[in-house]
């Protein structure tokens, strides 16, 4: 074989200008994305040790600070948030005012805000905890007509006096009326309270049935959600008792007329 039959050895060629750029981006991309998984990381931590301590607050009150509105808002928000008459059972406003010493069934107002599977119901937007939670599993709302509307008082923050007002009914799912809920007609309207408490009820819903097929490793929440779910689970025990209604005060009362012997 001759020295013109020896293949050349070939060298190696430089990147063209497209390629070089490509490398470039690739590699930009790359630290940039690290460098947001590392951020959301951190978030992540930062955020589970802020609940974590909220939570250690509010066992160690026994529920009376530790889960402000702020912190139930955590970084997700909530689903609604306002201002709201509350009327525990189904007894009519004003038609059982005769009774509200004795039976506790009074209208009051109070600051609502719905996360996860609970309306939690504030004394203030002050407040350091709920005063109690109210669970929506299974639960529906439903705007009553004008006519049946109660005129607060006192109109609630923020509203004009001319303000209209809402009363949402929150039923079982057997239709039985457990609160009355009365807001003004501003910037959270009624309808956005029903949906609200639709999708935590359909959320709560969904958990249960994946708890029952035993899919609990599927369930994926945020810190906050978890943190909302286990606040409203301990606060729904301090839910106010369902009022007692004219029918059983009236059947309570001793009979009037002649005693056993007649007159």
């Amino acid at each position: 074989m001759t020295a013109a039959d020896t293949p050349a050895s070939e060298e190696p060629q430089a990147p063209t200008t497209q390629q070089t750029s490509t490398i470039g981006n690739s590699r930009r991309r790359s630290s940039t994305n690290s460098l947001a998984g590392s951020r959301r990381s951190s978030f992540a931590r930062r955020g589970s040790a802020l609940f974590a301590a909220a939570r250690a607050s509010f066992v160690r009150t026994r529920g009376q600070s530790g889960a402000s509105v702020e912190q139930l808002r955590g970084t997700s928000g909530s689903k609604y948030e306002g201002y709201a008459n509350i009327h525990r059972g189904d007894g009519d406003f004003d038609a059982f005012n005769i009774f509200s010493l004795c039976c506790g069934n009074k209208s009051e107002l109070y600051f609502v805000l719905i996360k996860g599977f609970h309306c939690f119901v504030f004394e203030n937007e002050d407040s350091k905890s709920p005063k109690y939670a109210i669970e929506l599993i299974n639960r529906k709302a439903v705007i009553q007509p004008s006519h049946d509307t109660i005129i607060p008082r006192v109109p609630h923050p923020g509203a004009a006096h001319d303000t209209g007002y809402t009363t949402v009914h929150l039923e079982s799912s057997l239709g039985d009326v457990e609160y009355k809920f009365t807001v003004a007609n501003m910037e959270n309207t009624a309808s956005e309270f029903c949906n609200a408490v639709a999708v935590a009820s359909n959320d709560a819903s969904t958990e249960q049935v994946r708890k029952r097929l035993g899919h609990e490793n599927l369930l994926s929440k945020r810190a906050s959600m978890k943190f909302a779910n286990a606040v409203g689970t301990a606060k729904a025990k301090d839910q106010p008792d369902a009022p007692v209604g004219a029918a059983e005060v009236m059947a309570g009362m001793p009979a009037t007329g002649p005693g056993p012997g007649g007159y």
